[in-house]
């Protein structure tokens, strides 16, 4: 086996995190706050001269510090609404929901937190389980996929898969009914127990000391009983002529799209192990919310989950509450700022001392719509430029940077490459609020190690474990 470096393997690039605005970097909710305090200041000087103007500071200087000040990389103004929206769901009683223990109709899915009633049907052929959103007009289904590894691969295995995920991504640009993919791979209970069945099964009642000394080994290799899962979730469009439900012919479309990212993930040499059926969709939803549950009844084998939601959730303003957990979700607010090895993400992944689940959403964007967004992002930049020259302002090195940034993504683009939106998400689990905070400490060391920055996600934790922890590629708005 060679030696990996960063060198070897063609290395990961991301562009910095867009922060534009209207005037000077500022957005229009600033410039409005901005221009109040103005408007106030001018007055008050004018017709009460000084006196008017240090009186009236009372006001407009809040209202200026609003306009300019950030906390937790957030402008104050943008801290808002977001207090106001937490404030009045709370009074309405929208952050704890409660679940009848009785069993939901046929075919249908409620989950805390997504209006209305989900439907799910089969796709013929994969036995997949579509879950139908009405609200947002797609349909999502859920495949398990494993792989042979990446971190003891040589550097051409490495090259190869990596190309070979490129082009699964680039491939959704290319198919108008993708809304959106959904990589998630999250710890669950059972890592050992396998292993462990298996050499109860096969070992010999009279085995060597050698076999011994092994059995000894595998009882005693996990303290805890952890292993990693992955699941691809792909949200698909409704396909037209559908209606408010899925006709047979529709279901048999969105089956097509299905088989057509089965051999694509196929490509990338990642194996669907199955479609989640129906019958098992309720034990993958539930682990998002009960792990120790999921734990419990592993004895039961694949038998159907009759209960599909959560019994319990309370949101509060920093955590969510279920069943047996609590949860943090953070939101990876910069991927690494300099050219990485593509395993970067391996102390995140592989840190064996909580429950985490990192999702990764992929959004494709239509080829139109995407050079509109970069050409506008370009004229803001250049018109930002010209105002800090005029009144003498240096312009930083981010700029630039998110400048060549644009300028890359637009050469891609013409050159016939897609565009895609991601997304990364990070939710923390554990049995008690004080537990959670120590995994949360765990969590963020992970992240410094792969050169990611994560923010702990606050007054949405609801939304944000939605997005995160549930594989409906459901995303954040």
């Amino acid at each position: 086996m060679t030696t990996q470096t960063a060198e070897s393997v063609t290395p990961a690039r991301f562009g910095r995190l867009e922060r534009r605005g209207i005037l000077l970097g500022l957005g229009a909710a600033q410039l409005m706050v901005l221009a109040m305090a103005l408007l106030v200041a001018v007055v008050s000087a004018y017709s009460a001269g000084a006196a008017g103007l240090a009186t009236s500071a009372l006001v407009w200087l809040p209202l200026a510090l609003a306009a300019t000040a950030t906390v937790r990389g957030l402008p104050v103004v943008a801290w808002v609404p977001l207090i106001l929206q937490w404030v009045a769901r709370r009074l309405l009683g929208q952050t704890t929901h409660m679940t009848r223990a009785a069993l939901p109709a046929p075919a249908t899915l409620q989950i805390p937190g997504i209006p209305g009633v989900l439907r799910v049907s089969v796709a013929p052929g994969l036995g997949a389980a579509l879950v139908h959103d009405r609200r947002r007009s797609t349909v999502s289904a859920i495949a398990r996929v494993s792989g042979t590894g990446f971190v003891l691969d040589d550097d051409a295995v490495q090259e190869h898969k990596v190309t070979s995920w490129g082009r699964v991504l680039g491939s959704l640009c290319q198919q108008p009914s993708v809304v959106r993919l959904q990589l998630l791979v999250r710890t669950v209970p059972g890592g050992a127990s396998t292993t462990r069945r298996w050499w109860r099964a096969n070992a010999l009642a009279e085995a060597s000391w050698a076999a011994q000394i092994l059995a000894d080994l595998v009882e005693e290799s996990y303290a805890v009983d952890h292993r990693q899962e992955a699941l691809v979730a792909v949200a698909l469009r409704v396909p037209r002529g559908s209606g408010r439900g899925l006709t047979d012919g529709g279901i048999a479309r969105l089956a097509q799209d299905l088989s057509a990212l089965r051999d694509s993930l196929r490509g990338a040499d990642l194996r669907v192990d199955e479609w989640v059926p129906p019958g098992r969709l309720g034990s993958v939803l539930r682990t998002a919310y009960d792990p120790e549950g999921t734990k419990q009844s592993r004895g039961q084998g694949d038998a159907p989950s009759p209960l599909l939601a959560p019994m319990s959730v309370q949101e509060h303003w920093s955590y969510l509450r279920t069943d047996s957990a609590v949860h943090a979700t953070y939101w990876v607010t910069e991927w690494p700022r300099a050219q990485v090895h593509p395993s970067f993400l391996q102390p995140l992944l592989l840190a064996p001392d909580a429950y985490r689940t990192i999702t990764v959403l992929a959004e494709p964007l239509p080829t139109g719509k995407a050079l509109r967004e970069i050409r506008r992002a370009k004229v803001e930049h250049v018109s930002d430029a010209a105002q800090r020259a005029r009144i003498g302002q240096i312009e930083d090195e981010s700029s630039r940077a998110e400048v060549d940034e644009l300028n890359r993504r637009e050469q891609e683009l013409v050159a016939g490459h897609g565009d895609l939106r991601f997304t990364g998400l990070v939710t923390v689990s554990a049995r008690t609020e004080d537990a959670l905070d120590g995994a949360c400490v765990a969590t963020e060391s992970a992240a410094a190690q792969s050169m990611c920055e994560i923010r702990r996600l606050v007054g949405q934790q609801g939304l944000a474990h939605l997005a995160t922890a549930l594989p409906l590629a459901r995303g954040v708005l």
